[in-house]
């Protein structure tokens, strides 16, 4: 064999490798909870038993990965499932968010959603003004205060996402 071959064959050969060990790399490795009330599930499941719930920016610790789910352990040495966008390499640092951050994962909207996002809260003293300015109708305005005052608990929010085949819910697979 020419050794251009086998400087060939042997570098396909050390490549093959270190893409096999590439996720065992990530295993161990320490991830925080994006948001409040992070479920921790038996199961590779968002609806198997919830064993634990993690606070925002609460550690784990990667055990394994399996599909759209990350197996971890908890600081309480609880060892569960967490649906892997649910986790974030670096430690969130705040606690604002909007009401959609329960469909989204994010605490945040971005400037550019904040147009659409103003709509779902309400009429503001100035956007009273400028709805008495365009003769915005009073049955208009009593819509938004009834969206805004909308709430959905944790369980309709979950049978929303699972009928709707949203976050870990999509591809209709659990």
């Amino acid at each position: 064999m020419p050794d251009n071959l086998k400087s060939r064959t042997l570098a396909i050969g050390l490549l093959t490798f270190a893409l096999c060990l590439l996720p065992m790399i990530s295993w161990g490795a320490t991830l925080y909870a994006k948001q409040e009330k992070v479920k921790v599930t038996a199961k590779p499941s968002p609806t198997s038993t919830v064993i634990a719930t993690l606070r925002l920016g609460e550690a784990v610790t990667v055990l394994a990965e399996k599909g759209r789910s990350v197996k971890v352990k908890t600081t309480k040495k609880k060892v569960g499932w967490v649906f892997k966008f649910r986790l974030a390499s670096k430690k969130p640092r705040t606690r604002s968010g909007s009401l959609l951050s329960g469909l989204t994962g994010r605490r945040t909207i971005a400037a550019r959603e904040s147009r659409a996002g103003g709509s779902i809260r309400g009429l503001k003293e100035s956007t009273q003004e400028y709805a008495k300015r365009k003769q915005i109708q009073p049955e208009h305005q009593e819509a938004v205060d009834k969206m805004e005052a909308f709430v959905l608990s944790p369980e309709e929010l979950t049978l929303f996402k699972r009928n709707g085949q949203l976050g870990e819910f999509v591809g209709g697979i659990q």
